[in-house]
């Protein structure tokens, strides 16, 4: 998901002139990929022993520096992430700094480390927003997804507090097989809070190496469930707009001309956007592990200049061609390359699309 993905209109002009200039105006730190959840479809959550054996946490210099060489670049948003980042050490010295340099933050957090002290941060060094990941409605659903049936309360508490304090706050929602039936029961929750909701019921393939061995494979929903998820989440989104702008939609759908383009690297990654990893690697984005250059072993402004002469040279994907879908479709470079990496094909996106569509004509045709 885009750290912009709600951008204003001011910030969506930024935005397309740093694209057409190769300006990396947004980064993402992905400060640890620890977790105090251990959350079944998760692809970076790490062990500290684990986390340790692969190399450590980069300390707060690393990431001053990084930051101190991106604002001369011109990046004005970063996205603190982890793992859960308000377990990073230098969490809260770092986001002071980060705030006293002028950048523009967002976090994203599954909730339950936010206490009375962090919320007065972000009052006196307010952020752009805050995400929150809501896995459940229930402890109980908390327990069988994220093996942490606590952890339920304790984001309760969370968005309880950064409502008191005003924190503008989003609920991220990734629906997989143990949570489905709570799907509904979550969205009531947001509204009960008065925040937004965005759904992903599309869990990619995992893009770690050194994950390879969890359980997305047995987590993800199967690709019917999947497409209706995200057409009952677009109607919950839109609300009474929903009947509105969905027919054109599924009319466009209909008038459009097959796809004959590849699907190639067309997003924001690796040309205004860049994330970075727990062990200080660039990347284009959180699913890609190539192209990747290490920070340690060069400038950031040499990084991003490697970063997109390799994004130049990846091949596009032809499986998608002729595709009268593409509009509604949630494939994008990396998905593409990760279905095919792992299930030899992207028949999965294929057929979540399908049922997403079916599902938005029956909703429309039930509203007649």
């Amino acid at each position: 998901m885009d750290l912009l993905d709600d951008a204003t209109k001011v910030e969506k002009r930024l935005v397309a002139k740093a694209t057409a200039a190769r300006i990396p105006i947004t980064a993402s730190f992905e400060l640890t990929p620890c977790c105090n959840l251990q959350c079944d479809m998760c692809f970076i959550s790490m062990k500290q022993a684990d986390m340790k054996a692969h190399g450590g946490l980069k300390d707060l210099d690393f990431w001053l520096r990084l930051a101190g060489e991106l604002k001369e670049m011109g990046t004005l948003f970063i996205l603190l992430t982890g793992g859960e980042p308000l377990l990073y050490p230098h969490f809260k010295e770092l986001y002071r700094e980060l705030r006293r340099m002028g950048f523009i933050l967002t976090l994203n957090t599954n909730g339950t480390c936010i206490d009375e002290e962090t919320v007065r941060l972000f009052h006196e060094n307010r952020p752009r927003r805050v995400n929150v990941t809501l896995y459940g409605a229930s402890r109980e659903t908390y327990g069988r997804l994220c093996h942490h049936a606590s952890g339920f309360d304790r984001c309760m508490n969370g968005l309880s507090l950064l409502k008191e304090y005003d924190i503008d706050t989003k609920l991220n929602v990734s629906i997989v097989k143990e949570n489905l039936d709570d799907f509904e029961k979550i969205l009531a929750i947001g509204d009960r809070f008065g925040i937004p909701s965005v759904v992903n019921s599309y869990m990619f393939p995992c893009s770690r190496a050194i994950r390879h061995s969890f359980g997305i494979g047995k987590s993800r929903l199967e690709a019917a469930d999947g497409g209706r998820i995200d057409a009952l989440a677009m109607r919950h989104k839109k609300g009474a707009g929903f009947y509105d702008t969905v027919p054109a939609l599924l009319d466009e759908l209909e008038r459009m001309e097959p796809d004959s383009s590849p699907v190639g690297l067309s997003c924001r990654a690796g040309s205004s956007s860049a994330w970075i990893t727990w062990q200080g690697v660039m990347t284009p984005c959180v699913m890609m592990e190539y192209p990747a250059v290490h920070l340690d072993r060069m400038p950031v402004t040499d990084a991003w200049t490697e970063i997109g002469k390799m994004c130049r040279l990846l091949p596009p994907h032809d499986e998608c061609r002729g595709c009268r879908l593409r509009g509604l479709c949630q494939v994008c470079y990396a998905s593409a390359m990760l279905e095919k990496q792992h299930y030899g094909n992207v028949d999965y996106l294929c057929r979540f699309t399908e049922s997403e569509l079916k599902t938005l004509k029956k909703l429309t045709d039930e509203k007649e």
